[in-house]
């Protein structure tokens, strides 16, 4: 029976990777707020950003490089999420999962652990820090998405009361790589 089992959870292992296709997230997102929100020991909580966008726009360049799968109508993956600032990089393990409501295409995600830079500086690094996103897109044609997007910075390696955020627009391509 053990067998059995064993050769079960195999199988359910192995089907939806025959099934996975390659993925390429190719955006450019523009910072619209970065803020922080902190409690402080009586329970008050304070919230201050700033609009970014009062200063000009700051488009930071995006890939995403995932394996993904189709779970229904949910595609779930994991990857390598990069974000460059042209001379230096940082690129950070994602895991991710989306719907597709079409023509609205919702995507969560977390990444975070271990972090590479390189350009000017080069080094790989780990951290108890974690970055959830979520954005919500409209989606034209196939590959084409607008939408608006959250991002916050959790884990221990930041000061427990606090919460950084930053909310931005983005437009990616998103290509598909059919086995």
């Amino acid at each position: 029976m053990k067998k059995l089992i064993l050769f079960g959870i195999i199988i359910l292992m192995v089907i939806p990777g025959a099934f996975a296709q390659f993925r390429i997230d190719l955006a450019i997102d523009v910072p619209v707020k970065i803020g922080i929100s902190v409690s402080d020991l009586e329970g008050d909580s304070t919230n201050e950003s700033i609009d970014v966008l009062e200063f000009g726009t700051f488009p930071v360049p995006e890939a995403l490089f995932a394996y993904q799968t189709s779970l229904g109508p949910v595609k779930v993956g994991g990857g390598l999420r990069v974000f460059s600032l042209i001379l230096e990089s940082i690129a950070w393990p994602h895991i991710y999962s989306e719907i597709d409501l079409s023509p609205i295409v919702i995507n969560a995600g977390i990444g975070g652990g271990a972090f590479m830079m390189f350009g000017l500086y080069n080094d790989v690094n780990t951290a108890n820090l974690f970055i959830p996103d979520m954005h919500i897109a409209y989606k034209f044609g196939d590959t084409f998405r607008l939408g608006i997007g959250a991002m916050g910075f959790t884990g221990s390696d930041i000061y427990s009361d606090a919460f950084p955020y930053m909310i931005y627009l983005t437009g990616r391509f998103s290509l598909l790589f059919d086995k």
